[in-house]
């Protein structure tokens, strides 16, 4: 920067103007009186906008907690009280296209001649990016100690199940053999200990397969072909359920290094979920496109969707809402699809819900 445009502009000023972190200035009426270019980049408004339409801070930032509740009382108007002369907070807000940001802001004191507090600065720094990275972080490492355990705990069970398995065999061909008084309530007491069993092999078989989906042998494969092999698997279920399957390609998809199974593993688990989700029967529309350097597969139904309390947890390990189900399949997805390096997300629709899963090209 040439000395020219320091000496024509205040030298505050500039570093207002090349800051990253957002400034802001406000009243005690809330009236924003400076607003810098970082900070129209974090919320989507302009100075201008600001002033044309005399926005107050709760006007812009819509300020809320990790709840949705709305912060009705700005954290920076304790400072006109003279409480404190500093403070900070890290909260959500929502941009001028309504998406939800991680903030955190420092608040500051200006007083005038008189030594009363005259302005409220805040700094505000968009932390959505490192509080999700952290976050994945967190769960890379959570979701690795439990596939270990998994593993451990599953072979630990199911040699003991196997021995009462057959042990329950045994002792159910017995009561077949004598005539008891009281045969047929053996019986049935064998019969529910050894559908019992069969629920918790079926769980240690899961906690298996959980604790190897992040294995992968990747081969070089067409998701296209995959999915083509996949739905003549899964269509005759389908048709029983009601349920029609459409798949589309979007333009020319290349071939990617993928682990065939394992991946088709992920796609069923997405496929079926939707089809038992719509118990009178409905659509499932599967869309292959290409975007940028990443593969994007669409899959989406029309069933009656995922309730807003379930968002946060459907992707957790041994969380379910079905009868009987172990709450492993949409783990298993997501720790396949993350393996390969991509992401799965889902969209909430009028009618249904959309699963998005971003594989990389390369």
């Amino acid at each position: 920067m040439n000395s020219t445009i320091i000496n024509n502009q205040n030298i505050q000023e500039i570093a207002l103007q090349y800051l990253d972190d957002g400034v802001f200035m406000f009243d005690k009426d809330r009236k924003i009186v400076l607003f810098n270019p970082a900070c129209e980049q974090i919320v989507g408004y302009s100075q201008e906008e600001i002033t044309k339409n005399d926005y107050i801070c709760l006007d812009i930032f819509k300020c809320h907690s990790s709840d949705g509740n709305c912060l009705e009382m700005c954290p920076g108007l304790d400072l006109f009280e003279e409480k404190r002369t500093k403070i900070a907070r890290e909260y959500l807000i929502k941009t001028k296209e309504d998406k939800q940001k991680r903030v955190i802001t420092n608040y500051s004191i200006i007083k005038d001649e008189n030594d009363k507090v005259e302005y409220v600065v805040g700094v505000i720094r968009d932390i959505t990016e490192e509080k999700m990275f952290n976050d994945e972080l967190v769960r890379s490492k959570t979701l690795s100690t439990l596939g270990q355990y998994s593993n451990e705990l599953a072979h630990e069970i199911k040699n003991p199940l196997n021995a009462i398995n057959i042990q329950m065999s045994l002792l159910e061909r017995e009561i077949a053999k004598h005539d008891l008084g009281t045969g047929k309530e053996l019986a049935d007491v064998v019969k529910v200990v050894k559908e019992e069993i069969s629920r918790l092999n079926k769980l240690a078989k899961d906690c298996l397969t959980f604790s190897k989906s992040g294995d992968l042998d990747r081969t070089e494969e067409e998701i296209g072909e995959i999915l083509e092999q996949l739905l003549s698997l899964i269509n005759p279920h389908a048709d029983l359920n009601g349920v029609n399957i459409y798949l589309t390609m979007t333009g020319s998809c290349p071939p990617i290094l993928v682990d065939k199974d394992k991946i088709k593993q992920a796609f069923m688990n997405i496929i079926l979920n939707a089809i038992e989700a719509m118990i009178d029967g409905g659509d499932i529309a599967i869309n292959v496109s290409k975007k940028d350097c990443y593969l994007n597969i669409s899959i989406k139904d029309t069933g009656p969707g995922i309730p807003d309390e379930q968002h946060d947890k459907i992707f957790g390990l041994f969380y379910s809402t079905k009868s009987g189900g172990t709450g492993v399949g949409l783990a298993v997805t997501k720790n396949i699809i993350h393996a390969h390096g991509g992401n799965i997300r889902f969209e909430k629709l009028v009618e249904g819900a959309e699963f998005i899963i971003e594989l990389p090209l390369s």
